[in-house]
């Protein structure tokens, strides 16, 4: 999904934020990402005369193996390093592990608001309409001061997965872990998703296993993000 969304062009802004820092981080992902590139290159070259003539050179005179680099232009220099290297049969294995952060960065995105939607001339502001309504425009602090409270006075188990929600968000993982695993255990409507969110909290603490088990959850219950969780599982082998 990572790699592909790259090559599509269809990342959000934040995403290509994230992207970004990726690469300046992670040798193994920029030689995916030129490798991948060179390939493209590849694939554009297929009408063009020069190529298909520098490529006709190649097969038919030992010599000019020897010589490739020097001969062709430097705008066919990775694509002949390319063919060179599955001409003798080898095969590019690049590190394509990803650091858990960086993929949390990538598909964490706090669960819309379905408890207590705020609309545009809503007038009563009780706690929870405030609580909802400072959660819809990301004012997460004040979104969590007021879920922790309501979660206090009512017990509502919905408050439970909003309050872990705006902890992932504001970098505080670890302490939206155990209020996950005590959502996995009601029967509120939004139990199902919990799974996913507690992946997310492992990634953003890095603990990899744990966020694995729990994509692995993801997938055998069928019932939220199972396409997302079948590609990070693939990102996270």
């Amino acid at each position: 999904m990572l790699l592909e969304k790259y090559e599509e062009g269809s990342f959000t802004d934040e995403e290509q934020k994230a992207f970004d820092i990726m690469l300046k981080k992670n040798v193994g992902l920029r030689k995916e990402v030129a490798f991948r590139n060179d390939l493209k290159r590849v694939a554009e070259a297929e009408d063009d005369d020069a190529f298909r003539n520098v490529l006709a050179e190649f097969e038919a005179d030992t010599d000019a193996k020897k010589s490739l680099y020097k001969s062709i232009s430097a705008r066919w220099l990775a694509a002949a390093s390319i063919l060179l290297l599955l001409g003798a049969g080898y095969f590019f294995v690049f590190e394509r592990t990803v650091p858990t952060q960086e993929l949390f960065a990538l598909n964490f995105e706090p669960y819309r608001n379905v408890v207590h939607p705020i609309v545009r001339g809503t007038v009563t502001q009780n706690q929870k309409t405030k609580a909802f309504a400072a959660y819809q425009t990301q004012d997460y602090k004040s979104a969590l001061q007021l879920f922790t409270e309501l979660y206090e006075n009512e017990e509502e188990p919905y408050y439970l997965f909003y309050r872990a929600n705006t902890l992932i968000q504001l970098n505080r993982a670890r302490e939206a872990v155990p209020l996950l695993k005590k959502h996995l255990k009601t029967n509120d409507s939004l139990a199902e998703k919990s799974p996913w969110y507690l992946a997310m909290a492992y990634l953003q603490l890095n603990e990899r296993e744990n966020a694995i088990k729990m994509l692995n959850k993801v997938v055998a219950d069928s019932k939220f993000n199972v396409e997302e969780a079948t590609q990070l599982l693939e990102d996270l082998d």
